[in-house]
């Protein structure tokens, strides 16, 4: 009888069954956890961006003539 409470009492305070709550707490999980891995590869991009950026610089400062291979 307590469980049955419990669930009616989620049903009325979130106008959903405890299992659309289940579900929908699941799916609320999986796109925060698929927005920090987004964020993690913008970060990665930009960082390889600002690499590529400092290579160029770096090869427009430095004569390929003056470098000894």
């Amino acid at each position: 009888m307590e469980n049955q409470d419990s669930l009616d009492r989620t049903a009325h305070a979130f106008g959903m069954t405890d299992l659309e709550f289940e579900e929908r707490s699941r799916i609320e999980r999986e796109i925060s956890a698929q927005q920090v891995i987004r964020r993690w590869q913008e970060e990665e991009e930009a960082d390889w961006q600002t690499l590529r950026d400092f290579e160029e610089t770096c090869k427009s400062r430095i004569n390929p003539d003056d470098i000894d291979w």
